[in-house]
């Protein structure tokens, strides 16, 4: 099933008259712009999951009509390695910069200001490794109220959105570095993109668990 293309800017729905397909231009007459057609409408099927049987490390919890929460742990096997070396890495690197200041109890400015570097990197390799161990990526909707969070237990990254207003939910590539690793985005008010490094089981599942609560909710 076909989406209706809606204007990004006003929401309402664009009459096929002011679509012109071959060329990819929607017009909304409204607010006097045009957008690509194709951003515009959900063409891709809705993907079928079994929603009573969400692969291990996954969930779908529903409460109608209120609403439901669909999610997936970040847990990885990476953690037998990420872990030991952060450990290691960070207690020399930042040991041997601060650790040695703080027991002789002087500061060196110098040696102080070479250590950032290594001390936002642990931060930042710190929080991977935290969302290999215990992190999750969870979709919450409540009537029209939505919201994506990333993270570990109640720390970490939130997205709010109209989740009358979504327009399509969609995996998407990310390029980094020459890689590219698949995610999930949803289009409404505006794009939300989320899930990079989820398991491709976890990542279908909440693809298929979130179009089909959508076409639910007779978005569709």
């Amino acid at each position: 099933m076909v989406s209706k293309p809606l204007c990004p800017k006003c929401r309402k729905e664009i009459p096929l008259d002011d679509v012109n397909v071959a060329k990819d231009i929607a017009l909304c007459r409204r607010c006097g712009e045009s957008y690509p057609f194709s951003d515009l409408v959900d063409s891709a099927p809705v993907r079928s999951v079994d929603l009573a049987n969400p692969p291990r490390g996954a969930w779908l919890v529903q409460n109608p009509p209120v609403g439901f929460e669909v999610g997936a742990s970040t847990r990885s096997g990476v953690a037998f390695f990420l872990v030991p070396f952060m450990c290691v890495w960070s207690g020399f690197s930042l040991g041997g910069i601060y650790g040695t200041q703080i027991y002789k109890m002087e500061f060196n400015p110098m040696i102080s200001l070479f250590g950032i570097p290594f001390l936002l990197g642990t931060a930042f390799f710190g929080s991977y490794a935290l969302m290999t161990v215990c992190g999750k990526v969870v979709v919450r909707v409540a009537g029209d109220e939505a919201v994506v969070f990333v993270g570990v237990g109640p720390i970490g990254w939130r997205r709010c959105f109209n989740w009358r207003k979504v327009s399509s939910i969609k995996r998407t590539e990310k390029l980094n570095n020459g890689n590219t690793s698949q995610r999930l985005t949803i289009e409404g008010e505006k794009r939300i993109d989320f899930g990079t490094g989820l398991k491709a089981e976890r990542l279908d599942f909440m693809l298929g668990a979130l179009q089909q609560m959508r076409a639910r909710r007779g978005v569709l």
